[in-house]
């Protein structure tokens, strides 16, 4: 093989040397097992009881107004949102289908998303590492247990963003594999069915088309036929155009609509800005608004517990430093295979990134693959033979663990973000409201609740129409000047007072 190798013309990138890493199935069941465990403890106390929010929002449109995913054809006719997503939506229509309103189904699907994520990045970390067992089990235990897969764990529409992940994941894997067996096409073409699969699942991946096809037509050798050899990059090519086609031609869509049916916008100074949230969030660095990030450990108030999170951030970017680092000196002395590696997956993570900083704020479960690919650093690292290997196998076992016990320690903040804290409050309504029966059916409630509540959480009184089968009008008002001025303007109106995170309790009107 290495002759006949060796008489073809030469590539622009080094292909990885071609040895597959058998993994016993003992250790996939042990490592299946530790990631089953580190999920539970680390999430199951976040996921909520009832519906809420966009929950809420789209529960109701599949179920009640037929608007949104309610049978087979509509996820591919009619958009939701100004977004065209056949795949989660071909989703949604099955777990309506089968769970209805049981929100537990929904979670126990996203639980078990997340664990073939967490899967198929082990598999990608051992070919990595070339058989590194700790380095790669360390990794998807860091992975697993990470801030950035609160939402698509605890959010019925979670596969939105685990099932686009997935496919993200796949498209890696199988681009690699392409690199690995250039005379087997079928690799090139697993690669782009998950990508088409992966961009109409969640639209921001499409920013992968570039390296993608860059990738696939560098795979390929030079004796195969032209369309073998160029076919996946130009259907990679194909796919966006052809989304960008269904959307503004058929559907009548814009094609760059961000988060909340925002039209994206070139603002430098947001750019800017969530740039560096995004980045020194990813590396360990938490940073970003209160209410998405929970708590910022950089440029804001310092909380107790702030140096210890600092320190271990810090203790991050160093491992990854000292990992890469040696990796590229030690690794280019003995022409290790990969070289090329740590370049392939900054391309990537720029390319994904793009998306998430240009529209109008940053969430953190945009930053999940770009986590993926930052862990994946180490496992190329640790490749290395013998003795090469323990550098950068220490650097990156204390790297996964610097990074699980600072998203164990950021987990205090995490009733601060937007979505734990009305799912507590919604929690709270259903509790104090519904199912103490505490004002008459499709009676108006008065809340001395923040109006965000009234507008998003209980979507303005149609989580009633779910949970009691007849919605309410519902007025919110934070201050006590203007929840006095709604209960003046409503009389008849039911009003309770929430008090963050503990209950609705009834309001006596003045007599």
């Amino acid at each position: 093989m290495q002759s006949r190798l060796s008489n073809l013309p030469p590539r622009s990138l080094e292909a990885p040397a071609r040895s597959d890493v058998r993994i016993a199935l003992p250790l996939w069941i042990v490592v299946f097992l530790a990631l089953t465990a580190v999920t539970y403890w680390r999430f199951v106390r976040w996921e909520p009881s009832v519906f809420y929010g966009d929950d809420l929002y789209t529960i109701l449109a599949a179920l009640k107004d037929h608007t949104f995913a309610s049978d087979w054809q509509q996820p591919f006719t009619t958009p939701f949102y100004e977004k065209y997503r056949p795949v989660f939506e071909l989703i949604w229509v099955a777990l309506v289908r089968i769970f209805q309103t049981d929100l537990r189904g929904f979670l126990a699907f996203n639980f078990g998303v997340h664990l073939l994520n967490a899967m198929i990045l082990f598999a990608i970390a051992m070919q990595v590492s070339n058989g590194n067992k700790p380095v790669s089990v360390a990794l998807v235990v860091a992975f697993a247990g990470s801030r950035f897969a609160l939402y698509q764990i605890t959010q019925a529409t979670g596969p939105v963003e685990a099932v686009a992940l997935t496919l993200f994941l796949l498209t890696i894997t199988w681009t690699l594999k392409a690199y690995q067996y250039p005379e087997d096409s079928r690799w090139q073409w697993f690669a782009t069915l998950a990508f088409f699969l992966c961009i109409h699942t969640h639209e921001r991946y499409i920013a992968l088309t570039p390296i993608l096809a860059f990738m696939l037509a560098l795979s390929r050798r030079h004796y195969v036929g032209l369309f073998n050899r160029y076919g996946g990059a130009l259907v990679c090519i194909a796919i966006p155009l052809f989304n960008a086609l269904v959307k503004t031609s058929l559907l009548h869509l814009a094609f760059f609509v961000g988060t909340g049916e925002t039209h994206i916008d070139v603002n430098m100074h947001r750019i800017v800005e969530q740039t560096l949230q995004a980045v020194l969030s990813v590396v360990g660095f938490n940073y970003g608004p209160e209410y998405l990030a929970g708590h910022s450990i950089v440029f804001g108030e310092s909380l107790p517990g702030d140096d210890a999170a600092r320190l271990l951030a810090t203790v991050i970017v160093l491992a990854a430093l000292v990992a890469t680092t040696y990796a590229v000196l030690v690794g280019g002395r003995s022409r290790a295979p990969l070289r090329w590696y740590p370049i392939l997956l900054l391309a990537i993570a720029v390319l994904i990134l793009v998306p998430p900083i240009v529209t109008v704020r940053l969430e953190q479960r945009w930053l999940y693959a770009p986590l993926a690919l930052f862990l994946l650093l180490f496992a190329w690292a640790a490749r290395l033979d013998g003795r090469k290997r323990i550098v950068p196998t220490i650097a990156g076992l204390a790297a996964c663990l610097s990074l699980l016990s600072l998203d164990i320690l950021l987990s205090q903040y995490t009733p601060w973000i937007y979505f734990m804290s009305s799912a507590t409050a919604a929690s709270l309504a259903k509790r104090d409201i519904v199912d103490t029966h505490a004002a008459p059916l499709g009676q108006d409630l008065l809340l001395h609740a923040s109006r965000d509540h009234c507008k998003w959480t209980l979507d303005e009184g149609r989580f009633f129409e779910l949970y009691e089968g007849q919605d309410r009008k519902i007025y919110c008002a934070l201050t006590d000047e203007a929840f006095d001025a709604l209960l003046k303007k409503y009389p008849s109106a039911q009003a309770f007072s929430y008090t963050p995170g503990v209950s609705f309790t009834p309001v006596a009107r003045p007599k």
